[in-house]
């Protein structure tokens, strides 16, 4: 999400003593240049007790990232001259990025409500930030619901902040749309500076991968400037992985060690911090109001535990995702084996995230290793209770579904389907579609069609996808594309037989994708068979058009 991060620069007041004005102006040009180190150093010739260079030394420490210094500096600035939007929204940046979302929405409630009170208050920039700022901190908490009500308030987006953010909450509907319109910010003379990255990610995740690599390269000038330095190596190594995967995985490993030393300090301190907390804290649930630490030691010691489990997590949200690219790199070259080695060398730090647990089990669900497979998943569903199962991959969710089926255990797989359709059920038709039980049966579909059951698993495909209105989507088409292309290879290599009335299923079926999938476009087709007769990159419905066609003709 988007933040106006320059406002934390603004000083409030002109200053009476033109010395110290002409100080702070230097220092906020410097500021403004990324020259941090020469503006800190400006400041601390200007009068030390004045609130503008105190608010100018805060903004200097929040774009240096100390936001824990940052914040104590606002607040030092807060007690000079009281609250005003702008220090209340700058706290409650911090309190952001520092990941206390709780404290940071109650200070930007307090904004917003302000509007409420004195529509005079809507003059000042804050409160169009504020609201930015709580469209952010509901998305970080997977809110989007709620974000997307919180944007509906502006009746036309006013700035560049306002349309990025509103791209974000939107980008899991509309993924087209959103890439589109990120694209177009990144046009424009200003932008924030999350939409190169939010764009990259959005095209690696949907399999643009060459629109990632030309937008990077076409701005590789500022890149370096807009990416944090791990972002950067990070899609430079995942588009590099594209055309050089072995370079890509030498590049991967360099950076995964410069990891590995911050990761076995930052456990140990963890673990120091919480065996110096008193025995009847370091094992009690969050949610007890009776075992919450009370006397100020406790408070002082859980603090401290908790301010450095935050460290750790900070470099694991970097470390995982460099991970998983070099272990993707082998598992795409079907070096499986290799794929779960690089994995379980990082067993000591990630073992408890579910990422990290869903590749591990996808990856022996590849080798089959089923039993293998089935210990790591269940480690996921004893993380997520019914209420949030279809917060799981819905892949992850299939895959041990399959296993169950594959090692005899039809009814754990059958109990785990049935879990996903009452909570899909209990949804209802809401903005964010899911699509459990739809890949569930989709990839059951694609079992019995791998092991020459055709009939019923393209049956099965079929029925997944319906109504395909609700469950198309690029996604689920991924998974049903597949099952034609091999059926309609098979059957002209005169390998298996289907009958006419099959055939006839099949077309009607894909003329409702092709009237359902006008509008979604999807990417080229990697496929291992020679029959494909899908090469540029089209819509759904485009693909179904020249299936059907294939089908027709083989049924000719």
């Amino acid at each position: 999400m988007g933040g106006s991060y320059t406002d934390a620069s603004r000083v409030a007041a002109t200053s009476s003593q033109p010395s110290q004005r002409l100080l702070l102006l230097k220092a906020q040009a410097e500021m403004e240049e990324n020259l941090l180190s020469a503006s800190s150093s400006t400041l601390s010739k200007s009068v030390e007790d004045d609130h503008e260079t105190i608010i100018a030394l805060a903004a200097v420490e929040f774009r240096s990232k100390k936001y824990d210094k940052a914040l104590q500096t606002f607040k030092i600035a807060r007690q000079l001259i009281g609250d005003t939007p702008m220090l209340s929204y700058n706290i409650a940046l911090c309190h952001y990025e520092l990941g206390e979302h709780d404290k940071a929405l109650t200070l930007v409630d307090d904004i917003v409500g302000n509007l409420e009170d004195d529509p005079e208050i809507s003059k000042d920039s804050h409160i169009v930030e504020a609201i930015n700022l709580k469209a952010a901190i509901l998305h970080a908490t997977n809110k989007d619901d709620a974000a997307k009500k919180v944007l509906s308030t502006f009746d036309d987006n006013l700035d560049s902040v306002t349309i990025h953010n509103d791209v974000i909450v939107n980008s899991q509907t509309d993924p087209l749309i959103a890439m589109q319109k990120l694209d177009f910010l990144l046009s424009s003379e200003q932008f924030p500076p999350e939409t190169l990255s939010n764009l990259l990610a959005l095209y690696t995740s949907h399999g643009q991968d060459n629109l990632a690599a030309n937008t990077l390269e076409s701005h590789k000038h500022v890149a370096k400037e807009l990416l944090p330095t791990e972002v950067y190596n990070y899609f430079d190594a995942l588009l590099m992985s594209t055309t050089s995967p072995l370079e890509a995985s030498e590049m991967l490993t360099i950076q995964l060690a410069k990891y590995l030393p911050k990761l076995r300090v930052g456990k140990r301190e963890v673990s120091s911090a919480h065996s110096t907390r008193p025995a009847t804290q370091q094992h009690r649930p969050a949610t007890s109001a009776a075992q919450r630490p009370t006397t100020a030691l406790e408070r002082k010691q859980h603090a401290h535990a908790e301010t450095k489990q935050a460290d750790l997590k900070a470099i694991l949200e970097y470390y995982i995702p460099t991970l998983m690219l070099q272990s993707k790199i082998y598992f795409d070259q079907k070096d499986y084996s290799a794929a779960e080695q690089v994995l379980q060398k990082a067993s000591d730090f990630c073992s408890d995230n579910d990422a990290y647990q869903t590749n591990l089990a996808n990856i022996m669900f590849a080798e089959g290793k089923f039993e293998e497979s089935i210990e790591h998943f269940e480690m996921l569903l004893k993380n997520h209770a019914d209420a949030d199962i279809l917060n799981i991959s819905p892949l992850a969710v299939a895959n041990l579904c399959v296993a169950y089926l594959l090692t005899d255990q039809n009814d754990k797989g059958e109990e785990i389907i049935k879990r996903v359709e009452r909570q899909e059920l209990l949804l209802g038709d809401t903005d964010e579609p899911t699509y459990h039980s739809c890949i569930i049966n989709l990839v059951i579909g694609t079992l019995y069609c791998s092991r020459g059951n055709y009939v019923f698993g393209i049956e099965r495909v079929c029925k997944s996808l319906e109504p395909c209105e609700k469950n198309l989507s690029v996604d689920t088409w991924v998974y049903a594309r597949k099952c034609f292309l091999h059926l309609a290879s098979v059957v002209s290599k005169l390998m298996t037989h289907i009958s006419i009335d099959t055939i006839q299923d099949i077309v009607c079926f894909l003329d409702d994708v092709e009237r359902h999938g006008e509008h979604i476009v999807t990417t080229d087709i990697e496929d291992d068979d020679s029959l494909n007769p899908i090469t540029e990159t089209c819509t759904i419905a485009t693909e179904a058009r020249q299936l059907k066609n294939l089908f027709i003709k083989i049924g000719a």
